[in-house]
């Protein structure tokens, strides 16, 4: 009996030393963690010379106001016509009742117009194929409402020059057969100019051609030198 649970035990010994745990590698803590691992630590740590990803920037509404566009109108209470004239952000405007007249030139942005001339100023709100607005002149005012127009009703303008003197003529004209001008000879000497017939207009024996903005909006707004 003695010597079977000799031989018992020298055959069970083996067994108990293979599953003896692995001792741990030199310099490691024994209770680390995967994560607390110096290599997990650094796994988990970011690249410091990785580019940050690129953020689209908003991309911004594009201005509604018309890039070209002609308007032309009565002006209330006052009888006149004003005309106005977009042109990829470059604006031209006339207003004129046969007695007093004014040229104009501004900016246009986000349906908003701003236009002055001589003791005038205009602005105006686009909406609906109008501009609506008001016209201050001097110490008065009013208000107006002018359609979208094509040719040939809309804006014109002529220039000569006389013996040293220049010439300028305006007109608006309407798609109903109105119009109204105004020549001037130099600042202060003018007159009602005759109904516009869209043709070469005759002043006193001087040939004058109408031009549309296509024609005269860069010369009209360039600095004068």
């Amino acid at each position: 009996m003695t010597a079977g649970l000799t031989v018992a035990s020298a055959t069970a010994s083996p067994q108990i030393q293979e599953t003896a745990a692995v001792p741990a590698a030199a310099g490691a803590d024994p209770l680390a963690t995967p994560e607390e691992t110096p290599e997990a630590e650094e796994a988990a740590t970011p690249d410091a010379t990785q580019e940050p990803e690129e953020v689209a920037a908003p991309e911004q509404e594009e201005d509604p106001t018309p890039k070209k566009a002609d308007y032309a109108g009565v002006v209330d209470q006052n009888g006149g016509l004003i005309a106005i004239s977009i042109r990829k952000g470059k604006v031209v405007g006339y207003f004129c009742d046969g007695k007093i007249e004014a040229w104009l030139r501004g900016t246009a942005a986000d349906n908003t117009i701003t236009l002055e001339g001589k003791d005038t100023l205009v602005t105006a709100a686009l909406r609906g194929g109008k501009a609506q607005g008001r016209i201050e002149w001097k110490n008065k005012s009013w208000r107006f409402s002018a359609a979208t127009v094509k040719k040939p009703s809309g804006l014109y303008r002529a220039t000569a020059q006389v013996r040293g003197a220049r010439v300028v003529g305006g007109w608006i004209k309407l798609p109903n057969g109105q119009s109204v001008g105004r020549i001037m000879l130099g600042e202060n000497s003018g007159e009602p100019a005759a109904a516009f017939d869209g043709g070469v207009q005759e002043w006193y024996g001087i040939p004058l051609t109408p031009q549309d903005p296509d024609q005269f909006i860069d010369a009209f707004l360039a600095p004068a030198s």
